[in-house]
């Protein structure tokens, strides 16, 4: 019918305002890519990395760009050429017991589908785009296992919650919204003390921060695809009664490793022989004691007492082109491997966590669990966080960030952290998201029957399942006018919690800033955002304000101390 056609497109035109909203900022970020650096920003890049950033930048903005574009494209093309009265056709031909289980199938198909067309991008993303700028660290099984995981849990617990909600706005009529509301919240506060304790570890190795000293390998070149698997890499030193040939020894506990034989793990321990036959400090696979392939050896070892030592490896170029299915030259050395050098710094994490145990104590943030999760398995980008409530606190570090920052660095960073929690900012935003999903079931149950809604998607007898999916697409464009608010008060809380972390300790100020400006450089950040960008979506402010706002407060809190000039 022609009004119901003219209903569409005014409903498809309001339903695009956020669309067309994100692409008016994407093109106006655009235009600041290359543009002058702030003053304070001078120095974190040279040429080279400001252009590697441009471009990271660029790449970035025309892989969302294109995917926007194609979302709006498929999403629009369903919706007018009638596809959900379409689908809703199938599910009803189905004859199923019950209006739950069509409902079920209608949401699954749909589901399924938006994650069948998500996939190419995510692998593009990851294995082209991520690739390319050296971050990506995600093998292809590890890729699968994340999905395979990710559809285990919908299944498990989306199912059965979807279940209760379709049961809920089916039997109980005007009710159903508030059920459907507690069964949700509910889900979501057993979510909270849940996910650190059992959904994290599903998709991070999480390993306690143990005492002694590790060894870190340095970051190996993009360039150098034969040598991934040895690039920052941490070696977590054995306990005195594990050592190997009376020396101390160290071992990976990540599962990012598959080796030929020996499993996941990687060692470093004195080798009675070494590559050569004469003993020396090997890199293996495996175990100590397994007998594994010797990557890389080492004349000068470590103590395993104090940190800051530095280790030359020198290679075995066949057994890392036989494990990296690369072939070696004539001369026995493949030629990727020939410029590019193993080195492994000593890091004191024992002292790291006592301070950090410390510092977390002192800052009444009890009974927290620290551990590093091994983010290098996926990429190179850094990252720290404090998750959970009580006893199931978790201070979390990504090993990336390990061989990036100094110890102080580190603590400043754990600081700002834990400030998040002192400062009630996630119980502010719990208890904020709570309030915001009660207005929108209450919304859910005065449209979830609306013949005006479905009309404009083409739909003339309303269904429940129908009714909850039509009625979530409508409302996405409150939730792009409601996340707006929110993300500035996003931002403002990472201002409070820089200041929490300069106000536990007069040093921590110009560390912070160190630490931030590091992490920048690593992730190749745009330092020149467009003002609109980051207004829209920015839920940390921009590393030039946010410099100034710790440079100014440390001054405020800490007149004696002297001022930070710069961040070094």
């Amino acid at each position: 019918r022609r009004g119901d056609m003219v209903l569409a497109i005014a409903v498809a035109l309001f339903v695009a305002i956020p669309q067309a909203t994100a692409f008016m900022s994407e093109f106006l970020q655009r235009s600041r890519i290359g543009s002058e650096v702030p003053d304070e920003l001078k120095g974190i890049y040279d040429q080279e990395e400001y252009e590697q950033s441009n471009l990271y930048t660029k790449a970035k903005s025309n892989f969302c760009l294109l995917k926007d574009v194609f979302d709006s494209v498929v999403f629009f093309a369903f919706w007018f050429l009638k596809g959900f009265p379409w689908l809703l056709d199938v599910c009803d031909g189905l004859h199923l017991q019950s209006e739950i289980y069509t409902g079920l199938v209608f949401i699954g198909i749909i589901t399924l589908a938006g994650m069948l067309l998500e996939i190419p991008w995510e692998i593009y993303q990851t294995f082209v785009l991520e690739e390319r700028f050296g971050f990506n660290k995600t093998t292809p099984w590890t890729f699968v296992k994340d999905h395979v995981k990710t559809v285990m849990l919908m299944v498990l617990l989306g199912v059965p919650l979807l279940c209760l909600v379709l049961g809920f706005l089916i039997a109980t009529g005007d009710q159903g919204w508030l059920m459907a509301f507690l069964s949700i919240t509910a889900f979501q506060l057993i979510f909270v003390f849940v996910t650190p304790a059992v959904i994290l570890p599903l998709f991070m190795e999480m390993i306690p921060l143990p005492d002694g000293i590790a060894l870190i390998t340095n970051d190996i070149d993009k360039g150098q695809p034969s040598m991934s698997f040895l690039s920052s890499r941490v070696f977590y030193q054995r306990a005195q009664e594990g050592s190997f040939n009376g020396k101390p020894c160290w071992v990976t506990k990540d599962r990012r490793f598959q080796g030929a034989k020996a499993g996941a793990k990687l060692s470093i321990c004195w080798h009675p022989s070494g590559t050569s036959g004469e003993p020396a400090w090997s890199l293996i696979e495996g175990e100590p004691e397994g007998g594994g392939v010797v990557y890389a050896t080492c004349s000068i070892g470590c103590d395993g007492v104090s940190g800051g030592c530095k280790m030359d490896w020198e290679l075995n170029s066949e057994a890392v082109a036989r494990v990296s299915h690369e072939p070696a030259t004539g001369s026995g050395v493949s030629a990727p491997l020939v410029q590019q050098r193993i080195q492994t710094t000593c890091n004191d994490v024992g002292s790291l966590r006592s301070n950090l145990l410390r510092l977390a104590d002192g800052l009444g943030y009890h009974g927290a669990s620290i551990f590093v999760i091994d983010g290098s398995s996926r990429s190179a980008h850094s990252n720290a966080f404090c998750t959970g409530f009580g006893k199931y606190r978790r201070i979390c570090l990504f090993d990336t960030l390990l061989p990036l920052m100094s110890e102080g660095e580190v603590l400043a960073v754990l600081g700002h952290e834990i400030g998040h929690d002192r400062l009630y900012h996630v119980h502010t935003r719990l208890a904020l998201g709570i309030m915001y999903s009660f207005v929108q079931f209450f919304a859910l149950g005065q449209f979830i029957h609306s013949e005006a809604i479905s009309a404009a998607f083409f739909v003339q007898k309303p269904e429940v399942y129908l009714g909850l999916v039509l009625f979530f697409i409508v409302w996405s464009v409150v939730d792009f006018a409601v996340q707006i608010p929110l993300t500035v008060h996003s931002r403002m809380n990472e201002y409070a919690a820089d200041r929490y972390s300069i106000e536990a300790d007069a040093s921590y100020g110009a560390l912070l800033g160190a630490a931030l400006k590091k992490l920048m450089r690593k992730s190749k950040v745009n330092l020149t955002p467009h003002p609109f960008k980051v207004f829209l979506t920015y839920s940390h402010p921009p590393l030039d304000t946010r410099l100034a706002a710790i440079r100014e407060h440390q001054r405020l809190v800490h007149p004696s101390q002297r001022q930070i000039s710069s961040f070094e």
